[in-house]
């Protein structure tokens, strides 16, 4: 009789061996499209005596392309970020007339003026050219603080999403330790990724089993159960956001060591925007400066001579929006300086001398014409979004292969576990049949004694 309890023991457990085959091969066909999800399969460890137990459950994947995948997330959110940003701003910068039409059309009414310098009529075009030209260049100023300051705020919308999601990669450490689930372990994978496309950084998977999660400046966002804050603090010089890292009380700017979408922000706001309002700040001061000193110097229609076309800016910084028309010269286009200094009344010396301002190199340090440096304004920007296109087609390459190397991994065959299925379904009827053969042996022994 002690025999047949041991057969009908190995047979129960050949039942529960199989029937968690079975329950492994449905999980998987079931998560064959989950996002993250790495194939398990059922470890069968054979029993020296006879029978069959059930091990651990296997997880198919790589730590090394886990990180891979990571890495390439936060690039791909990066050069996808910047991509928008940079396209959003060019189109803002190409909207409309553009700066370096507004000059044209200003030496143009110039050229027509001093073919008649008492035309009064030819004088206000110059006039309302001079207006049109402020106009543009306030308007691209104020489209590139909009752009600096939405990029401002995605940066302190991010930030507590990226602190939430460091808390979460914390508890997801804490559920991988307690119960060793490789569904805990693939929910932290993912966790993870959603991290890496935030904020760069890098994570790695420590002795111990925690996972550990650094930004590219070496500061710790989360160390196994535990999870710093990133935070944003207003910069007291800019009035931008600037990112730190908290822990208790160490607190650690971050701004310039994050990737992923706040450091395409942050790149953007700081870097590329900037350098667009630089340039603006300095094409609009040397506009003012050399149209003043030009027109300064030359006759208007009754003869005065230090009337300026501009506002005189007082400082680069801030030009392109304060820029205004001399509000004397706005009211009186009789104060247009078409005549040399002394000139009879009919001159037009001082027109000729604005005119060849076209060609004159008085932007950019001497370097460029006004008209020039206009341009470069947007050619610059569109050298940068095609940088940044260029940039997010080869991450978006990366991105594929890598998901396909892992598709090869850790990836589901539903015909293949169909067939295990079918397999684990095979095994427990067979072993059914076999406890039920065992028990009606035991049943009719019981009976004869």
């Amino acid at each position: 009789m002690s025999d047949l309890m041991s057969l009908l023991s190995l047979g129960a457990a050949g039942i529960s061996a199989q029937n968690n085959g079975v329950a492994t091969a449905t999980n998987n066909a079931a998560n064959a499209n989950t996002e993250g999800y790495s194939r398990q399969s059922l470890v069968l460890d054979s029993v020296v005596y006879g029978g069959v137990t059930t091990g651990s459950t296997a997880r198919y994947a790589s730590e090394l392309l886990a990180g891979r995948i990571r890495a390439s997330a936060g690039s791909l959110a990066n050069s996808t970020q910047t991509q928008s940003a940079v396209s959003d701003l060019e189109d803002t910068l190409t909207s409309g007339t553009s700066v370096d039409t507004r000059l044209a059309g200003l030496f143009s009414k110039i050229s027509q003026a001093s073919a008649t310098p008492t035309d009064s009529a030819t004088r206000d075009a110059v006039v309302q050219a001079t207006r049109d030209l402020v106009t543009s260049i306030n308007n691209q100023a104020s489209g590139v603080a909009d752009a600096r300051h939405s990029a401002d705020l995605r940066i302190a919308d991010n930030a507590p999403q990226a602190s939430q999601l460091a808390q979460q990669l914390a508890d997801a450490n804490k559920l991988v330790a307690k119960t060793q689930d490789p569904a805990a372990s693939d929910h932290r994978d993912q966790i993870a990724k959603q991290l890496s496309q935030l904020v760069g950084g890098a994570a790695r998977i420590d002795p111990d089993g925690n996972m550990r999660f650094v930004l590219e400046g070496g500061a710790v966002l989360v160390d196994g159960p535990h999870a710093s804050q990133l935070k944003t603090a207003t910069d007291p010089t800019t009035g931008y956001n600037q990112l730190q890292v908290v822990n208790g009380n160490n607190v650690r700017d971050v701004t310039n060591q994050v990737g992923g979408k706040l450091g395409a922000d942050i790149s953007f706001r700081d870097t590329t925007a900037k350098a667009a309002a630089d340039k603006l700040d300095q094409l609009a001061y040397d506009t003012a400066t050399a149209f003043n000193t030009t027109h300064g110097g030359n006759a208007a229609l009754d003869g005065s001579t230090g009337n300026l076309m501009f506002v005189a800016p007082t400082a680069v910084a801030g030009a392109a929006a304060a820029l205004k028309i001399d509000p004397t010269l706005d009211a009186n286009s009789d104060k247009v300086a078409l005549a040399a200094a002394g000139a009879v009344a009919g001159d037009n010396q001082g027109g000729l001398a604005l005119f060849a301002l076209a060609t004159a190199k008085n932007a950019s340090g001497g370097t460029k014409t006004l008209t020039d440096a206009a341009l470069s304004v947007v050619s610059d920007l569109g050298v940068t979004g095609a940088g940044a296109k260029s940039n997010n087609a080869r991450d978006q390459v990366v991105a594929d292969h890598l998901d396909t190397l892992r598709d090869s991994i850790s990836g589901v065959d539903t015909q293949e576990e169909l067939t295990n299925l079918a397999k684990f379904q095979n095994a427990s009827t067979a072993m059914t049949k076999f406890v039920t053969s065992i028990n009606t042996l035991l049943t009719n022994l019981i009976q004869a004694l």
